[in-house]
């Protein structure tokens, strides 16, 4: 609306963030959802609904925005490639087994289902959805709402946090913090003065409640006149009975006395808010400035801080998250709060009042902006977002919108505004921001123990497209059938990565999700393929049966999977040592005693060789670890960091 006559003082955070309260005369606008604290106006509607300005932020907060997911994409990449090639894949498959092999069609088809079972990971999808699911649980237990699944993996890979003052670094509230007489009455007296103007106060705002809190509001004094607070003016007025008329507001309207306001300044400085209460013998003046005024007292003002911000902050700070302070409020005071929250480089301001800045310059050279329009706070997310980092948001309010919205994930205060809390990916019920390092540490959790599963799954899908190709090309029988493949897959990895799962895993999470996972199964899928030459080669030599070879066959890539289960849920604890003994102890009784279902057996001729094998596998598997690291990986490594750069690498 416009206001056609009167004068409203009004409370617009709600847009712009800015705490103090704004003056308006005829002619100027005002916004729906914003806060008149005092006067009265005719106005002119201008603009309902969906025109509205508060209507026009929410409306981009109601626009559903996935969560950029490195995992999800990564992996539906990998499920599409395997797709595609599954099929021109299997027949080839089956022909070859069919008419260079000569086998009936039902054993060409049995080993053409076990070369392309063996291609799909078949329990990552459900694993992963699955530890997002428990992790999405554990959240809400420690009073965090996760509304998109894959946003615990983005938080867990941000380098970047955004935060803003009120409500994550103070509590919202202000206290005062010490009343300095600067003239002849002492603080008793002075409590009453103020206790009694306050009391005379036809509404309240955030320093009159702090005000409150440490004086009360009982009328010691009566009055009989009274000049509210206004933000043009900066100060308010009341006479009182027995005390003359007394002025509060801001030291630099109200003296011009040069130690004062040295003391203002560098109390300012020191993200301190100092008032002055000043006496005049003079009737109340409500045009203009008062004049021959006399210091009563100084009074500071602080915003105050969250209990553990400290703690908060130190704990991102050694993760080497960069962390930045968006706010609407004075940068000075910002800095001097985020200089008290711990937060690196918290002297570095800039004010965002004026004209647009060099967005991609000031985002690498500052670490708080002050005076900051909600469509500001979205073009500072964007700049990060152009120097490659991975950017979180946190916010409570309607102007917190847009950058919510625009970053790669955003967490909001339960407390907060409606709109905030629907375009945020993580909602804190209890509005703690302490429990920020609680979702970073689930997300790596999460992400770890997926990547070191999926390396499990993957040993089987390198190797068998490795056998495939070797089938292909030169016309021999699968080694496997499907039903080997079922028990060495539950044993070696469906099992024990769903119980491993839920360890504690908490180092940072950094580059391609697949790749991290080919670097650990690669050489193990390599051993499988060099393991299966080396049975056909004792299958000859030893004359073994069918059933013989097979048994040993399984043994052998049944140690190799459970080799690396050891090298990828490194270090070793009782509860992975346990897991890979029983599984261990499973696979072989599952041989021994039910050979016949697996068509496999162990006894006394393959013994030699199964000890042989166990004791060269693991020194061969650390020697193509080299080989790849010094060859394929380096290659690889290269390639995306050119293409990519370190952050996009695969």
């Amino acid at each position: 609306a416009v206001i056609l006559e009167g004068v409203l003082e009004i409370n617009e955070s709600v847009l712009t963030g800015e705490s103090e309260t704004v003056r308006k005369r005829e002619g100027r606008p005002v916004y729906g959802g914003t806060v008149v604290t005092s006067g009265s106006a005719v106005l002119q509607v201008t603009r309902v609904g969906r025109q509205r300005v508060c209507s026009v932020i929410m409306e981009e907060g109601r626009k559903y925005k996935r969560s950029a997911s490195r995992l999800s994409s990564e992996m539906t990449q990998l499920l599409k490639v395997i797709s595609i090639a599954i099929i021109p894949t299997g027949i080839i498959i089956y022909l070859t087994m069919r008419f260079r092999t000569g086998l009936p069609w039902q054993d060409s088809a049995l080993s053409t289902t076990a070369a392309l079972v063996g291609m799909i990971p078949e329990g990552l999808v459900v694993l992963t959805s699955a530890a997002l699911v428990v992790s999405t649980i554990r959240l809400s237990g420690r009073n965090v709402l996760v509304q998109d699944l894959f946003s615990i993996e983005t938080l867990a890979r941000v380098d970047t946090l955004c935060l803003d003052k009120t409500g994550t670094l103070t509590t919202g509230q202000m206290s005062v913090s010490k009343i300095i007489p600067v003239g002849g009455r002492n603080e008793r007296e002075i409590r009453d003065i103020l206790s009694s103007y306050l009391a005379a106060m036809p509404s309240s705002n955030a320093t009159s409640d702090a005000l409150a809190a440490y004086t009360g509001t009982e009328a010691v004094y009566g009055w009989t006149d009274r000049l509210p607070f206004s933000s043009e003016r900066k100060f308010s007025g009341c006479t009182l009975e027995d005390c003359g008329t007394m002025y509060l507001g801001a030291v630099q309207f109200l003296s011009d006395n040069e130690e004062l306001l040295k003391t203002a300044y560098y109390f300012s400085s020191e993200g301190i808010r100092i008032l002055l209460l000043a006496q005049s013998a003079q009737p109340l003046v409500k045009e203009g400035f008062p004049e021959k005024l006399t210091p009563v007292a100084l009074i500071s003002l602080k915003d105050q801080l969250r209990s553990n911000v400290r703690e908060i902050m130190s704990y991102f700070t050694k993760q080497n998250v960069t962390l930045k302070v968006i706010s609407g409020d004075d940068p000075a005071a910002v800095s001097a709060i985020a200089r008290d929250a711990g937060i690196p480089d918290a002297e570095k301001y800039y004010d965002m009042h004026g004209p647009d800045p060099d967005y991609d310059r000031i985002v690498s050279e500052y670490t708080v902006f002050g005076r900051v329009l909600p469509v500001q706070k979205k073009e500072l997310i964007a700049a990060m977002q152009r120097k490659g980092h991975v950017v979180a948001m946190t916010g409570d309010g309607v102007n917190d919108v847009p950058s919510l919205k625009a970053a790669d994930v955003s967490a909001a205060m339960a407390g907060g505004s409606p709109a905030a809390r629907d375009s945020a990916n993580f909602v804190l019920m209890d509005s703690d921001f302490a429990r920020m390092p609680e979702i970073v540490d689930e997300g790596r959790r999460v992400i770890n123990n997926i990547t070191r599963a999926s390396s499990m799954y993957l040993v089987k899908t390198v190797f068998s497209v490795l056998l495939s190709i070797y089938v292909i090309i030169l016309g021999h029988t699968y080694p496997f059938v499907p039903i080997q493949l079922t028990l060495i897959s539950a044993c070696g990895v469906g099992i024990p990565t769903a119980i491993l799962q839920l360890e504690p895993s908490f180092e940072k999470v950094s580059g391609s999700f697949l790749l991290s996972a080919l670097k650990k199964s690669v050489h193990s899928a390599f051993a499988v393929m060099l393991t299966v030459f080396a049975c056909l080669y004792a299958k000859s030599r030893l004359q073994l049966t069918q059933e013989q070879y097979s048994g040993l066959l399984m043994f052998l890539t049944g140690f190799i999977y459970l080799y690396t289960l050891f090298r990828v849920y490194r270090p070793a604890t009782k509860l992975r040592i346990a897991v890979i003994i029983l599984m261990a102890a499973a696979l072989i009784c599952a041989i021994v005693f039910a050979g016949t279902i697996f068509s496999a057996v162990l006894d006394r001729p393959v013994v030699p060789v199964m000890l042989a094998g166990v004791l060269i596998l693991p020194p061969l598997i650390y020697l193509l670890e080299g080989v790849y690291k010094a060859t394929a990986g380096r290659l690889i490594e290269k390639l995306t960091e050119n293409e990519y750069g370190n952050k996009n690498a695969g």
